[in-house]
């Protein structure tokens, strides 16, 4: 039997992966039997089972995976058995019946493939089972890639209240593919049962890394043996079974990253292997291999060493400032004006920054290497740092994987202090990373003093709206408001303005207010150095305020106040994740109508959340005789919130969007006492 030395294998080294403070809860239980299920039995009583969510377009009642190592022709394979069980509820669940597997295509000839596929529809009639059996002409294959296959297989006859069912097997080649399958425990159904088993014999070491909220119900691991390799009868093993039960729908919540951040699942990574009596494989990789790796690469380290061709910008810039800071901003300029970014993601230089630079273009790699090497060719000491970007999720800084990073930026040091540069957007002001790039902390790479670093921004996101009204006996409301975003709501706003013009951008507005009626609009700031991006409007709004016999009720945040909660769910697990500071504020100033009181108005109110995380204040009072003033702000001081936090935030806003829908009464006549 041979083995190449491209072949990994592995024993069982059970790890936790902490991915930025979350954890799979972990149950110790080892006696608790799986669910009787066999493929093809199904009874009148499983069309009827209790619900656990009745707002889930499917159950999947039982989901069970297997792995196995087999050996075949003297090749190694990896052996994926799936047995699924699921009840469609309704039709938007109709599209589970068609099964998407994808398989990988290797050299050689070498590929994975399924085999052993079963399937069936059952249906409830008269109190029998219908059996519907999948019929091969429901099998499709597409190419998605040159590496990638997709096979689908489509079950018959599903509609509501019918049960699918279909089991199958890839095999994969090691030649192909060393690792295990991610097997995820929750899905955007509710799960009743999910079951994982592996057995790991003692030639190969695996990172089992679980992440996640749900507890295990099962977390077992027992000796064991394996006929695998001819000679080596009875080889020792590891034999895993990991449960969870009714694992709820995954909620896809506001303010998270990526789903994958949050599921529940197991992911696998080969260390090292060693077959008897055979040299050690070792496929452990440092975070100071992983920083090697990207320094000696051609496509990384290579592009900010070889730099000559940048050698008269750099004297450029350096002739015509002499200003630290103002020496970035060119150099940072420069990349700039002269490299349109393709919208791709990379840490890699796709064909060499000398190219790109005659080319006009290229992905994020191409764009900030060549900004770290420009800025090295001006003697400043400039670094790249790798992250990945939010909707590839976050890395965990326990784990070297490489393949966790997609994205690498530009770091320079100022007064001691890291500055982080993204020259991809013409519109980001030094110092700051795009949104896609807050996502917890990235590598800083260098020979000898490489360290993570914190993506965590320095500008919030700022809007403050300002106002000075005059409200009618009729209840019409006229007057000017201003609109300033400052920080990341600047950088969406000039983002939308540059990209849509004057006219589409004001459309914009107009659609979102549709009871305005804008006389006037005028933008400034639009320039990314401006402290502000600013919008001033003159606006009637007909019938602002309620009227009813000699009184008129003004919600006076008029159309800026919070309407809905945007937290919904009474608990949550996961973070709460913005990704900067938020500060929301609202100023506005009402002249009330001639012969008009205020007879009620609501109660001031100013809430705190722990630890100083944020506030909300609201408040209002009468200045002279006939002017109103009114005061809210929402404070936001930190970008991410964690699980047991999440109480306290969630009352912040049923306090704001309470407090917003309440109304101030003016009566006319006689003046009346203030409440």
């Amino acid at each position: 039997m041979s083995f190449s030395k491209s072949s990994p294998r592995v024993l069982g080294l059970l790890t936790g992966w902490l991915l930025a403070g979350l954890t799979l809860a972990i149950a110790q239980k080892t006696d608790v039997k799986s669910p009787d299920v066999k493929l093809g039995r199904i009874s009148p009583d499983q069309f009827t089972g209790p619900k656990t969510d009745s707002t889930a377009e499917a159950t999947v009642l039982y989901n069970y995976g297997e792995v196995t190592f087999e050996e075949n022709n003297d090749q190694l394979w990896l052996h994926y058995r799936c047995h699924v069980r699921t009840q469609i509820h309704k039709k938007s669940a109709y599209d589970r019946a068609t099964i998407e597997l994808y398989t990988r295509r290797g050299k050689a000839g070498q590929h994975e493939f399924v085999s052993e596929f079963v399937g069936n529809t059952y249906n409830l009639a008269g109190g029998q089972v219908m059996v519907d059996k999948f019929d091969k002409a429901g099998h499709f294959t597409e190419k998605a890639s040159e590496q990638v296959w997709l096979e689908k297989f489509t079950l018959p006859n599903v509609r509501e209240g019918s049960i699918i069912e279909y089991s199958y097997t890839i095999q994969t080649p090691f030649s192909v593919g060393y690792n295990p399958r991610t097997w995820h425990f929750q899905q955007d159904v509710p799960v009743n049962w999910s079951e994982y088993r592996i057995t790991i014999p003692d030639y190969f070491f695996y990172k089992i890394m679980m992440s996640g909220y749900l507890a295990l119900l099962v977390n077992e691991n027992k000796p064991s043996n394996v006929d695998l390799i001819p000679g080596h009868r009875g080889a020792g093993a590891i034999a895993y079974r990991f449960v969870v039960k009714d694992a709820p729908a995954f909620r896809n919540e506001a303010y998270i990253t990526t789903d994958d951040d949050y599921r529940a699942k197991i992911d696998f990574e080969l260390a090292k292997y060693q077959l008897p009596n055979a040299v050690a494989h070792d496929f452990s990789v440092s975070w100071e291999t992983l920083d090697r790796t990207l320094l000696e690469s051609a496509d990384f380290g290579g592009q900010i060493k070889r730099t000559g061709f940048l050698r008269d910008p750099a004297k450029s810039i350096l002739t015509q400032h002499t200003d630290t800071l103002a020496r970035i901003r060119a150099a940072y300029d420069f990349v700039r004006q002269n490299i349109k970014w393709t919208r791709e993601a990379s840490y890699w230089s796709q064909l060499g920054i000398r190219k790109v630079l005659e080319n006009k273009k290229g992905n994020a790699a191409d764009i900030n290497l060549m900004l770290i090497a420009l800025l090295r060719e001006m003697d400043m000491e400039a670094n790249p740092v790798i992250l990945s970007t939010r909707s590839h999720g976050r890395i965990n800084e326990q784990y070297p994987l490489l393949k966790r990073f997609n994205y690498v930026v530009a770091q320079v040091a100022v007064g001691g202090k890291d500055m982080l540069l993204d020259a991809t957007d013409v519109l980001l002001t030094p110092g700051m990373l795009p949104v896609h790039c807050l996502n917890g902390s990235g590598r800083l790479i260098h020979s000898s003093k490489s360290r993570f670093i914190s993506l965590s921004p320095l500008e919030r996101d700022i809007d403050s709206f300002t106002g000075e009204f005059v409200i009618a006996d009729d209840g019409e409301i006229t007057g000017t408001l201003k609109h300033s975003h400052g920080g990341y709501s600047a950088l969406s706003a000039r983002t939308s303005f540059a990209s849509e013009g004057k006219t589409k951008y004001l459309d914009g507005i107009r659609k979102k207010r549709p009871v305005w009626q804008v006389e006037k609009a005028e933008f400034t700031g639009a320039d990314p150095m401006a402290s502000a991006f600013n919008t001033d409007f003159s606006i009637t709004i007909p019938e602002a305020c309620g009227r009813a016999g000699n009184r008129l009720y003004l919600r006076p945040m008029l159309t800026e106040g919070y309407g809905t909660n945007p937290f919904k769910e009474a608990n949550r697990i996961y973070p709460v994740d913005f990704g900067f500071q938020k500060e929301m504020t609202f100023v506005a100033t009402y002249t009330l109508p001639k012969g008009y009181q205020v007879e009620e108005m609501p109660k001031p109110v100013s809430m705190v959340l722990p630890e100083n995380g944020g506030r909300f204040m609201y408040q209002m009072a009468m200045n002279g005789d006939n002017k109103l003033q009114v005061i809210s702000r929402i404070l936001l001081r930190r970008p991410l919130y964690y699980a047991e936090e999440y109480g306290a935030l969630r009352e912040l806003f049923t306090q704001v969007v309470a407090k917003h829908a309440e109304q101030i009464v003016l009566k006319r006549g006689e003046v009346v006492e203030k409440k």
